[in-house]
Parts: C-alpha cells; sequence; structure tokens
C-alpha cells in the first residue's frame, strides 16, 4: 500500500511545478502564447488576449504608467521562458502605475498576460522596430537559479563497474527558471 501512496505524492509534487500561477490565468482557457502571432496583429485584434515571456530588455516609468521592453522567447505550459531559446522578437507592457527598476532589472525572466492594446514604432539601437503593446492584467517575474547537475554514470573499466571515483568529477552546471 505504501508505494502506491508515494506514487500519488510524486505525482501531485510534480504536477505542482508545472502548473500556471495564478497570475498568469486569464479569462480564455487558451490565450494567444505565439510571438509571430502577436507580431502580426492588428487594431482589429485590440483586447485579444495574449501571454507572452521573455527577459527584461528596460523599464520605463511615466507620470501615471511603466512600459517594459522585453525580449521574447518561447514559454512552456507552465508559463516559463525558455532561456536557452533564440529571441522570437520584442514587445512591450504598460503597467498601471510605478514598477521599480531594480526589481524589473535588464535580464530578468518574466511572462506577462495582458490584452493587445497596439503596435508602436520604436528604435533598437539605429535599427526602427514595429513593437507588439500589451496592457497588462497580471504578470509573473522568475529567477534564474544555477544548478550543479553530477552524471551519476558508473565508471567501468572492463567488465567491472564502480560509482567511486577519485578525482575530477563529469558534472555541468545547468540554468533553471523558477519562482522568487
Amino acid at each position: 500500500m505504501k508505494p502506491y501512496w508515494l506514487v500519488v505524492l510524486g505525482a501531485l509534487v510534480l504536477t505542482g511545478c508545472s502548473t500556471l500561477p495564478e497570475t498568469l490565468k486569464g479569462r480564455m482557457d487558451q490565450p494567444v502564447t505565439e510571438y509571430p502571432v502577436v507580431a502580426k496583429m492588428t487594431e482589429a485584434q485590440r483586447g485579444e488576449e495574449v501571454r507572452l515571456g521573455g527577459m527584461i530588455v528596460g523599464v520605463n516609468n511615466r507620470e501615471s504608467d511603466s512600459v517594459v521592453e522585453i525580449v521574447a522567447l518561447p514559454i512552456s505550459d507552465a508559463g516559463r521562458p525558455d532561456i536557452k531559446a533564440s529571441s522570437l522578437g520584442r514587445f512591450k507592457a504598460v503597467f498601471d502605475g510605478f514598477v521599480e527598476p531594480a526589481d524589473y532589472a535588464k535580464g530578468r525572466p518574466i511572462t506577462i498576460l495582458g490584452d493587445f492594446d497596439s503596435r508602436q514604432q520604436g528604435m533598437v539601437d539605429a535599427y526602427a522596430y514595429d513593437y507588439p503593446v500589451l496592457k497588462v492584467k497580471g504578470h509573473q517575474l522568475w529567477n534564474i537559479e544555477q544548478q550543479v547537475i553530477d552524471d551519476d554514470r558508473p565508471y567501468c573499466y572492463g567488465s567491472y563497474c564502480s560509482r567511486l571515483r577519485i578525482g575530477v568529477g563529469t558534472g555541468h552546471v545547468q540554468s533553471v527558471i523558477t519562482l522568487p
């Protein structure tokens, strides 16, 4: 009987790690999550619910709102940006009120739930860029943690194998996106 409960408990723990945070759940079961689709939206799609993620490029606090520029990356079903993926493009997220630039620092992963609002012309260095703009309804800041992954393969010599290793191991460092 005990193994059954361990399996159920393990499944619940793993499910908890891969569910979408409440701050990213919107009015629709499946908002638009593909950046190429959002990049082509027009005024006719104003108000369409969108969930996009990526890395923060910068923050511009204005008198009554704040604009966060984000490099779009693919996101998982749990809303986590894939920091190993290549950029899909850029978008701007408009927050009501002030956002603290120290919390919304350049390079920090973020996922936005919002409504498509408009398109805005801007510049990326000397390049003219057409940004999709989202009005933020919810968001999730993420942390990047470094984890050492131990490659626990046995050492084999001939027909003899052992997990005992002397000297340098064969692990690697992996960046993982986590909730703050």
